[in-house]
């Protein structure tokens, strides 16, 4: 008898040793077969506890919940086995399980189960068949290649003989003493195994998905490497590209004034000329030499690495300023709306001017001197960027698809006279200072060229935009 109540508490701080780690683990994975076999453990280690005091003190109502006990741990058992199998039906299943489950329970609250009988017969033959179900489930896996069930396997048989021990010594075939909740030790170390093999097998895995990270980061870092090394190729096959078309643009532009330069000078060689027609030859070389001066100062300003001063600034003063030229055509009605509550960013005063002199002169040539040219001022927000919008509006001849889409690109223009720079030295100085240049317009419609600028502060220069591919030279910006 001592040796059993011995077994009996081993058997009682396993099931709570498991069952407190089954519920901790759960609390971190949230598995659910975690939590059954929590609650499998907290009955069994109730029927341990119940069984040792019934025979200690021959009490009659802690051997009923001793009994009782160990109908809903059988029935968690089929749960697991439910569940490990993926079973069709399932809610069906467990509804039998669980309702046979409350009947061996209510008939061991009412004491049918105490003495030797039909009832205790049902009960120990309805555990023996749940368990037989529990191993079926099991063995159909591991033969399926599941191996990682051969443990529970195992705890399953040994619990199955422990409870047909059970029946042999209630019909009197057997004389021994109650194994149940022995054999269910067996078959907890079993589960316990079950789920120490899946914890293996998800370290293995994560041991090789770290292996495979690694493989894959090794290889990425060469790539990076390889894809650097074309990128570095492309950026010096795009600059001489670059340099060729500046070369062919200059050539082309140069070549037409020098031509004419010449012819004006062999005209001025000539004797006898005439007064009047030396002052047109004279006019045409001043015209000519101006041309060239323009395109070189467009040049420069376009390749020449741009040095911002930043200062906090009033856009809005600085654009009456630049309206000057425009407010002195006769044709033009410039209206300036103020609709942003700050004006202020910080930016540099000159090359901003330069923007909006090239833009308001690009207007009014749109409109050919008569229009109306609208200047919106506006507070808006571009890729998380909180700044300040300037809308230039023209009630121009507008341009198409194609032009709009190369209206930035250098050298191209429609002008017979221009360069073809204004408008890409514009995106160069606003992309500068982290902003955005955009350009709206339709043939026939006029066009809205609309800057954003962000408002910056003093500490902390706007992030530069890295839009363009096209870009060849370096922007540097240092404190004011």
């Amino acid at each position: 008898m001592e040796l059993l109540d011995d077994a009996l508490i081993f058997a009682a701080g396993i099931f709570a040793f498991v069952g407190a780690h089954a519920a901790l683990a759960f609390q971190r994975q949230r598995r659910a077969e975690l939590r059954v076999l929590a609650v499998m453990c907290a009955a069994l280690f109730a029927s341990a506890i119940a069984r040792i005091f019934a025979d200690r003190t021959s009490s009659a109502i802690a051997g009923e919940v001793a009994t009782a006990a160990l109908a809903p741990a059988v029935a968690l058992v089929d749960h697991i086995a439910i569940d490990y199998a993926r079973l069709k039906r399932r809610s069906r299943l467990l509804a039998i399980v669980y309702g046979a489950a409350a009947v061996v329970v209510f008939l061991a609250t009412a004491g049918a189960l105490d003495r030797p009988g039909a009832a205790l017969d049902v009960a120990l033959l309805t555990a023996a068949a749940g368990v037989g179900g529990f191993l079926w489930v099991f063995a159909r896996a591991y033969l399926r290649g599941r191996r990682e069930a051969f443990p529970v396997i195992v705890g399953g048989v040994v619990l199955l003989a422990a409870i047909l021990n059970d029946v042999g010594m209630n019909l009197g075939v057997l004389d021994t003493t109650r194994l149940t909740l022995i054999g269910f030790v067996a078959l907890v170390f079993g589960l316990s195994m079950l789920q120490l093999g899946r914890f293996w097998d998800v370290a293995a895995e994560l041991e090789r998905s770290r292996r495979s990270l690694k493989e894959r980061s090794r290889e990425l870092r060469r790539s990076h490497g390889e894809l650097r090394s074309t990128q570095l190729e492309l950026v010096r096959k795009e600059q001489l590209a670059v340099v060729g078309e500046l070369a062919a643009v200059i050539a082309h532009e140069v070549r037409n004034p020098l031509a004419i330069v010449a012819n004006a000078v062999a005209g001025l060689k000539k004797d006898g000329v005439p007064r009047e027609d030396q002052t047109t030859l004279l006019a045409i070389l001043d015209e000519e030499v101006e041309r060239l001066n323009r395109l070189v100062t467009d040049l420069l300003g376009y390749a020449r690495p741009l040095a911002l001063q930043r200062t906090q600034l009033a856009v809005d003063d600085l654009i009456d300023r630049a309206l000057g030229l425009a407010r002195s055509q006769k044709g033009v009605s410039v209206n300036v709306e103020r609709q942003a509550a700050d004006a202020r960013v910080w930016a540099d005063a000159n090359h901003l001017r330069q923007v909006f002199d090239n833009l308001f002169d690009n207007a009014v040539q749109a409109m050919e001197g008569q229009g109306q040219l609208t200047v919106r001022l506006r507070a808006d927000t571009i890729e998380g960027l909180d700044g300040l919008a300037v809308d230039v509006v023209d009630t121009g001849e507008g341009m198409d698809t194609m032009v709009r889409k190369r209206a930035k690109d250098p050298f191209f223009t429609t002008r017979p006279s221009g360069t073809g720079l204004g408008l890409a030295i514009v995106d160069r100085i606003i992309e500068a200072h982290g902003g955005r240049f955009l350009i709206e317009s339709r043939a026939g419609e006029g066009t809205t060229a609309t800057v954003f600028l962000p408002f910056g502060r003093s500490s902390e220069p706007p992030q530069i935009s890295s839009r363009s591919s096209r870009r060849t030279t370096a922007v540097q910006t240092r404190e004011p």
